[in-house]
């Protein structure tokens, strides 16, 4: 909470002459940070009191200046109390600005709803994100706003409280029946918010910081196609559906680099040199260089350095999951997902669950099989956390164990 007390501070001048008399200022604290008004007044030190915060019975004139520290003090609380009614965070500098009146409104602030707030929001997000980010955020939002017609209420400041988050995941898991890691990503980006909105002292309820106000996640069991399922791949004819081999060398491409599917466009003759690729990752900005294994090299050759423009990512994923099913990718793959107390299992054909996600997964996977070190495989595909590339490696416990013993055997 914000504190403002009188305090006594002897200039440099004083403390090297002994002076016994020293500068009064006021001093507001506030978040671990501190600004002193000067009240132009000098006090004697035998003339001020402290624990009453006014000057003594000695001091010349003390009742006409004791009414001036009242009404000197009264200012910054005002500025606080006003800040706290109109929902402002008083900070330092907030309340310095104020009592200097660089402001001509009583807070410098406008008051801003929720909504209002997360426009303006979206307003910078707009100018740093990437096209896919931007589209999530509004995608997250929009579910917020139909939460708000379902429980018929009105998301401001105040009410994000874990009453909220506890009505919110309900409906989400249970009134939708999706799944937990999106309203994971809901609430992770609320908080994101949330977050912004306090710094910036339009928020002052800070529930979503409790410890139960959390970002929710399950493990994903996503599949990745081993380096025999993407030979087959690789076998098909598909001379008589330029489409479908158009997709199927993409894929494979990704497979063998594992670039982001955003990034595939990017993979032509400009970007190849001698043995390597060099491109600038879009989501991340990152530089990466990517050796060309034979796999790409060969598909690179066939369009003589001209790899076609993919399609669309859903588009994509339609004919991937064709090509899975032409492959004979189909044998049966669970998945698992917790709903309430519950955790449910699905079965699905492995052919089904085939995305162009699939590709980045496969390189990770097969190189880390192939024995690459995992800092080598992370340099490619630019993840700088070992925690998030390891959620990639999607290796049984029977092929860990084999990769395990072919290590041994050459050391």
């Amino acid at each position: 909470m914000p504190t403002i007390r009188y305090c006594l501070i002897p200039t440099a001048v004083q403390r090297a002459n002994k002076v016994r008399e020293a500068q009064l200022f006021l001093r507001y604290s506030h978040r671990s940070k501190m600004v002193h008004f000067y009240t132009k007044k000098i006090i004697p030190l035998d003339c001020w009191d402290k624990r009453n915060q006014r000057v003594k019975r000695n001091y010349p004139g003390y009742l006409s200046t004791n009414v001036y520290l009242s009404k000197y003090s009264q200012r910054v609380e005002d500025i606080v109390n006003t800040a706290f009614i109109e929902e402002v965070d008083p900070t330092v500098s907030f309340v310095k600005d104020q009592f200097n009146g660089r402001y001509k409104s009583k807070t410098v602030l406008e008051s801003l709803t929720f909504w209002d707030f997360v426009d303006k929001f979206m307003d910078k997000a707009a100018k740093r994100l990437t096209k896919n980010t931007n589209k999530s955020y509004r995608t997250s939002f929009k579910n917020l706003k139909k939460f708000e017609k379902h429980a018929k209420m009105k998301l401001d400041w105040q009410n994000i409280d874990m009453d909220f988050y506890y009505d919110y995941q309900d409906y989400y898991l249970n009134f939708l029946d999706l799944k937990m890691n999106g309203f994971g990503k809901i609430i992770k980006l609320l908080k994101t918010v949330l977050n912004e909105a306090t710094d910036q002292g339009y928020n002052t309820n800070k529930t979503y910081k409790s410890k139960n106000f959390k970002v929710l996640k399950e493990d994903v069991d996503n599949i990745y196609l081993n380096e025999l399922e993407l030979k087959i791949l690789l076998d098909l004819d598909l001379s008589d559906d330029k489409k479908l081999e158009k997709v199927r060398d993409l894929f494979i491409v990704g497979c063998y680099t594992g670039v982001r599917f955003s990034d595939l466009g990017q993979l032509n003759h400009q970007n190849i040199k001698g043995e390597m690729i060099y491109i600038k990752a879009q989501k991340t900005g990152k530089d990466l260089v990517i050796p060309i294994l034979g796999e790409t090299r060969a598909i690179i050759d066939k369009y003589d350095g001209y790899l076609p423009k993919p399609f669309t990512n859903q588009v994509m994923n339609r004919y991937l999951k064709e090509l899975g099913e032409l492959a004979g990718i189909d044998g049966d793959f669970n998945t698992y997902n917790n709903k309430g107390t519950e955790r449910l299992k699905h079965i699905h054909k492995k052919w089904e669950m085939i995305s162009t996600h699939t590709a980045r997964r496969s390189f990770a996977t097969n190189m880390y099989l192939r024995g690459w070190p995992s800092i080598q495989i992370m340099s490619i595909t630019g993840h700088s956390s070992e925690k998030v590339f390891m959620t990639y490696i999607k290796v049984s416990q029977e092929e860990n164990a084999r990769l395990i013993l072919e290590l041994s055997k050459n050391h």
